[in-house]
């Protein structure tokens, strides 16, 4: 693709689900994220009772039982290890095992259903929190993640708070919320902008890890056995005559030692790694052709195509530049069994 134009014409632009699945097994945070509006729009209307949401929750698309309270979790702070800890001091703090709390004036009483037998266990396995398991497309509440929603829905709103402790009384918030969109929203906007802040950098990585896993599981089914997919230097090519340079993904063909170094972004947000490959792409492009190997880039994202310049650089300075997209990457295969 010459173009800017032409790159971002078809290209993905916001995470497919097979792309946010590849990356729920990296970092919880993406699909949160993602999701995070159906939430939010779910608790601004779910307000008849307290019992509303559950119902909603049948009819959204976007938003599973598990990720409905993996949200409630990272906004109440509360995570599976506390949450652990109150189920194993279960008897002690809900002694007649109800959750008796207000809401619109009104009381209610709720009984738990997870505490059968005097053994409780709020995991995140139980819970169905895990990484691995946060994409189930599940509309059921188990009795232990229905039990757990209602305690970090209503905690703080209890009418009885002697036997609680102050990390639920102030936490658990968020159902005193409900019906208020605009508190609803400045409350939930604030935290995730915190949560993502703390986790920024390392989720970061995470995902790029995601995206290097998709394209090559992708390009694997595409390419011919004969290439190689081990590496990620090409042979001779170095910027420091040090150490060998690296890249995202390499892949040799073992018939004749030719590689093809491949540098890989897709950012929803604009940030600088674009910028960054740019400044090298001229120095990795020369550096590659004289030992006979040569330089793809995969570039997608709206945050990405904002920055222009820098995809022009790229565009200029690469032997092959495609998107996400099922086309680009079919195009990107073709490149390398022609030209590998």
């Amino acid at each position: 693709m010459s173009t800017i134009e032409e790159l971002s014409s078809n290209a993905c632009n916001y995470w497919s689900t097979e792309l946010s699945m590849e990356a729920a097994k990296e970092s919880t945070l993406m699909p949160l994220l993602e999701t995070q509006d159906a939430f939010l729009n779910i608790l601004k209307t779910a307000n008849i009772d307290p019992y509303a949401w559950k119902e909603m929750i049948k009819f959204n698309t976007q938003l599973s039982s598990n990720l409905f309270l993996k949200h409630l979790m990272v906004l109440s702070d509360i995570g599976g290890e506390r949450l652990q800890r109150f189920s194993k001091d279960f008897e002690t703090l809900f002694p007649n095992k109800k959750l008796e709390f207000q809401f619109n004036n009104q009381q209610y009483s709720y009984d738990f259903k997870s505490c059968k037998n005097g053994n409780t266990v709020w995991t995140n396995k139980k819970l169905r929190v895990e990484k691995s398991l946060l994409l189930e497309n599940n509309k059921d509440f188990s009795e232990e993640m229905f039990d757990v929603v209602m305690l970090l829905l209503w905690g703080a709103s209890v009418t009885n708070t002697e036997t609680l402790p102050d990390e639920i009384l102030e936490k658990c918030v968020i159902g005193s919320l409900i019906g208020n969109s605009e508190l609803l929203e400045k409350f939930v906007k604030e935290r995730y902008l915190y949560v993502s802040k703390q986790t920024g950098g390392s989720t970061a990585n995470d995902l790029g890890y995601a995206c290097e896993r998709f394209v090559k599981k992708k390009l694997q089914g595409l390419l011919p056995k004969h290439f190689n997919f081990d590496g990620h230097t090409l042979a001779n090519v170095s910027q420091n005559k040090q150490n060998l340079t690296k890249f995202d993904l390499v892949i040799k063909n073992e018939q004749n030692n030719k590689s093809i170094g491949i540098e890989i972004s897709f950012q929803v947000t604009t940030n600088s790694v674009v910028e960054r490959k740019a400044q090298n792409a001229q120095n990795r492009q020369t550096l590659a052709h004289k030992y006979g190997h040569k330089v793809a880039y995969i570039i997608d994202g709206s945050g990405n195509f904002q920055r222009r310049n820098a995809i022009n650089t790229i565009l200029k300075y690469s032997d092959c530049t495609v998107n996400f997209s099922d086309s680009g990457l079919k195009k990107l295969a073709k490149f390398i069994i022609e030209n590998i």
